[in-house]
């Protein structure tokens, strides 16, 4: 008999703890994910302030163009990432793969549309850009915005690598021919 009471007393003190802590995990859970988001904001804002410094540096743009160039260059941006978004919505990473032919000619043509979409809102840009910057400048944008690209993976890759930032440091090499 006083076995099953200090049973039911194990039991009901382990239910009333997984009860909160899944109470804990739920009340929590929205807190981490506005953490995350703001995170992710920080990074967005940091990447835009280094865009901006390279391109005026790699582009030399004065203190002129900068002021004339920006704006029409963040609403271009915005423009191409929401005709990106809008295909994405409709189309998710590795869709393909499960589509029948039918899905898949729709999923074709959707993403010549988006290039098409694309392109002409780059031929629109590109027109407003010669406007405010020399046409040698504008005609630099592309490889301007690919190096960049390349410079900001790199360093997101050199934050993964033992010996980067946030790696083991100097003087380890990682595991030797004789260590696997």
């Amino acid at each position: 008999m006083n076995t099953i009471n200090i049973t039911q007393k194990i039991f009901h003190r382990s239910a009333l703890l997984a009860l909160l802590i899944g109470c804990f995990t739920f009340f929590s859970a929205p807190a981490l994910h506005a953490q995350d988001k703001k995170g992710k904001g920080n990074k967005k804002e940091k990447i835009n302030e280094l865009r901006k410094k390279y391109f005026n540096d790699k582009l030399a743009l004065s203190d002129a163009e900068q002021k004339a160039f920006w704006p029409l260059y963040d609403e271009y941006k915005q423009k191409e990432k929401a005709l990106r978004d809008s295909f994405k919505s409709k189309y998710k990473p590795n869709d393909v793969i499960f589509m029948d032919d039918k899905k898949a000619e729709e999923f074709l043509n959707a993403t010549i549309k988006l290039n098409d979409d694309q392109n002409s809102l780059f031929k629109e840009y590109i027109l407003k850009f010669k406007k405010v910057l020399p046409v040698k400048k504008v005609a630099m944008l592309p490889m301007v915005e690919r190096e960049f690209k390349k410079e900001i993976l790199s360093k997101a890759g050199d934050h993964k690598k033992p010996g980067g930032p946030g790696g083991p440091g100097p003087g380890h090499d990682g595991p030797g021919p004789d260590d696997e």
